[in-house]
């Protein structure tokens, strides 16, 4: 969530003009004015979140008619004409022809931020699905932020105490989640499930400065374009395989949602909804594994003992910490330089 197929899924297509925090968030800025009364925001907020919890086990469902690879293979022959569709509306709609340039300078950063966000982010994703439960592959994929935090720290930016609390919680719960055996959930799965979100953390850090200095638009169609080259080719001997014409009608109307929904129109909800309530309701991402879960019990029969319940509970309580007290830090800091 990120968390996203987040979810993560993919901070690169957020239609914002934030910039991607170390933990995950976006950093918006000041909430608009004309800020939303109600619970509209809130409700638009929800629905995003299952959107992104339900791709879990959509896609796990698809595995019994189609290829993880070749699935893979389908969506990202069209997600980047949607990414360059965007980008040429948006060009023309705004008379910005130079959004179609990124300088020459910039050209590794794209290729880089493209393998690790959609190449191995990908891998991770469909491949974990392939060999565990849709919850647990969500979990695994929505510890990102703590991948995140530990390269910042490396590269030299200082977190605070009670975020290495947070830290310690959530790779606790993590401990106790693995170390059940009920269910369908799997070490190899969750290992490259987890190596998957791993990637994306990397994309999220570096990605930071293509996010400060492109429209959205223009990151995200080189992004993808970059990411799905190599995808492609990985993903290509097992799309020739597949019996494209043995697929139900049901089947490519999921593929279509999969790549519409959690990846664009999702985020341009999402965009709008940060704009109205500010960073703080980034919070309920922290839902997208709970809401996984739950479809997973209603139409996938996944079982849950109590021990992976609260592993499970206690991981995203970590998480929840983290991103509080980077949000206590940024008020402190605010406080200050006012």
């Amino acid at each position: 969530m990120s968390t996203t197929e987040l979810t993560p899924a993919n901070t690169s297509a957020r239609m914002t003009d934030g910039l991607t925090r170390a933990d995950g968030e976006v950093e918006h800025q000041q909430v608009s004015p004309g800020a939303t009364r109600g619970f509209l925001p809130e409700l638009a907020a929800l629905a995003v979140v299952i959107v992104w919890g339900s791709t879990f086990t959509l896609t796990k469902s698809t595995y019994t008619e189609i290829a993880p690879l070749a699935f893979g293979f389908a969506r990202f022959i069209i997600i980047p004409v949607i990414a360059f569709a965007v980008l040429i509306i948006q060009a023309r709609r705004t008379d910005q022809p130079k959004w179609w340039r990124i300088k020459r300078q910039d050209l590794p950063l794209f290729v880089l931020t493209g393998v690790c966000g959609y190449t191995f982010y990908q891998l991770g994703f469909m491949l974990g699905l392939a060999h565990t439960s849709p919850f647990s592959g969500s979990l695994m994929i929505s510890l990102q932020p703590i991948v995140t935090l530990g390269i910042v720290t490396l590269l030299g930016e200082r977190q605070p105490l009670l975020v290495w609390v947070g830290v310690l919680v959530s790779l606790a719960g993590v401990a106790m989640f693995l170390a059940n055996g009920d269910g369908e959930s799997q070490l190899l799965g969750n290992v490259i499930s987890f190596a998957g979100g791993a990637s994306f953390a990397v994309y999220q850090v570096f990605n930071r400065r293509l996010i400060r200095e492109y429209p959205p638009a223009t990151y995200s169609a080189y992004s993808t374009l970059f990411g799905a080259i190599p995808l492609l080719i990985i993903s290509a001997p097992e799309a020739m395989r597949q019996d494209w014409g043995a697929i139900s009608t049901q089947l490519w109307l999921t593929l279509a949602y999969m790549c519409v929904f959690p990846v664009y129109l999702a985020y341009i909800v999402w965009g709008w909804v940060i704009g109205k309530r500010g960073v703080a309701i980034s919070g309920l991402t922290l839902l997208v594994p709970v809401v996984a879960g739950v479809i997973a019990v209603i139409f996938f029969d996944e079982a849950f003992g109590p021990q992976k319940l609260f592993g499970g509970a206690l991981a995203l309580a970590g998480l929840l910490i983290v991103q509080q007290a980077n949000r206590l830090v940024r008020t402190r800091r605010a406080a200050q330089g006012a």
